[in-house]
This record gives structure tokens, sequence and C-alpha cells, in this order.
């Protein structure tokens, strides 16, 4: 019994098998060759500098034109000031005031070769501040020589001049620091921006014709 059961079951499976080709030869393979590659090295890296180069702006006002623009200002302008006029006492010293004046700005200088001229730009209670022009003969070489200096005439009580003070002959520490030192604010503008074209003028002439200062002459032609 059980050998039939075997047999119908083998029959069974050998009914339900699929067919199976058995190949006597290999199955044959077509090479198929592939496409080459040439590779490529990728570029070297060149390291570039680049400057970047700033343009400035244009100035709007260049400092020589400024420069230039304040000295031709300075040129051309005019500087006025009120006439001050001498006392009384002063033009009758006016002979003390000259030999005052002119040895203080000439050294060794015989006194009969100076001769000076000034201009009042100032007056306080016992100074008077002076635009001075004198002329004289240099000790070292006889040449005609003419300076010009703002300077203070020190007075006395009774009007006499005491001592003359000029940049030279005060002691201070710097030149400005002896003109802040002689001078109240503004006299020293004062001499400096007065002409003294007329002053030199009226020199040469007393050279050939003596007479008095123009400080003098003026007083008495004014009525």
């Amino acid at each position: 019994m059980k050998t039939t059961i075997v047999l119908l079951l083998i029959l069974f499976l050998s009914s339900c098998a699929p067919d199976v080709t058995i190949f006597s030869t290999a199955p044959s393979f077509t090479l198929v060759s592939t496409p080459s590659f040439t590779l490529t090295p990728p570029p070297l890296f060149t390291a570039t500098t680049t400057f970047v180069t700033e343009t400035p702006p244009p100035p709007t006002a260049l400092p020589t034109e400024m420069k230039l623009t304040a000295i031709a200002i300075a040129q051309t302008q005019e500087w006025t000031f009120p006439v001050i006029t001498p006392e009384p006492a002063e033009l009758e010293r006016w002979q003390e005031y000259e030999k005052a004046l002119g040895n203080a700005i000439y050294e060794r200088v015989p006194r009969e070769d100076i001769i000076c001229e000034w201009q009042i730009v100032g007056r306080a209670e016992r100074e008077v501040y002076v635009w001075v022009a004198c002329s004289g003969f240099r000790p070292y070489d006889s040449i005609l020589t003419t300076f010009t200096q703002c300077v203070v005439v020190y007075l006395g009580e009774d009007g006499e001049v005491q001592g003359i003070g000029t940049v030279e002959n005060t002691p201070g520490s710097s030149y400005g620091a002896i003109r802040r030192k002689l001078f109240p604010p503004g006299i020293y503008e004062r001499c400096v921006h007065t002409p003294a074209d007329r002053m030199k003028e009226h020199l040469e002439s007393r050279r050939e014709n003596p007479e008095p200062p123009l400080i003098v002459l003026d007083a008495i032609e004014t009525p």
C-alpha cells in the first residue's frame, strides 16, 4: 500500500514540473569594447594680486590759493587811524624827544649825525607810544641808514623824557612777550600799518635843509 502511494506522488510531481532545456554548450557572449576616457588634469590655480587705487575727491579750495588770497587782501587793505596830535609840552621838548629816540635806536653813533621823525600812535598817563624813523651813519662803514621802529617814551612828572622802551632794551622770554609787555592791545598794529614814507622823505630833506621834524611843522600849520 505504501509503495503505491509513493509512486502516485512521484507521477503527480513529475507532471507538474516545467520543461527544462539542457544546453550542451555554454552560451556565447559578445564583448563590446567600452569607450576610452582621457583624464584632463584641472588647471593649476594662479594667485593674482589686484591693487585697488582709491582716487581722492578733488579739494574744494587749495591751501595755496587760500594763502595767496589772504596775502592779496593784506596788500590791498588800507589802514586808517585817527591822527593823535602832540601836547604843547611835547612840542616844546621835540629836541629832547629826538635826542632820546636817536640814542635808543643807534648805538655808538655821534649825536650830531642822527635825526629822527616820529608820529604818536597812542598815549597813556606817563607813556607815549610812537612810530619812529631815525637816520644816521653806521659807525663801522659810515653808510647812511634809516631805521623804523615802534617804541615807548617814558615821561616824568613834569613831562620830561626819562627813557625809551624798545624790543631790544626790554627784558623778556620771547619777542612776543616783550611786545605785549611794551604795548597795549592794538598799539603795535597801528605802528606797523602806519605809512613811514613821508617821515623818510623828510629825513632826507633835513640833511640838506635843517628844520624841525614833521610832528612840529604839522602842529604849526594846523590852525
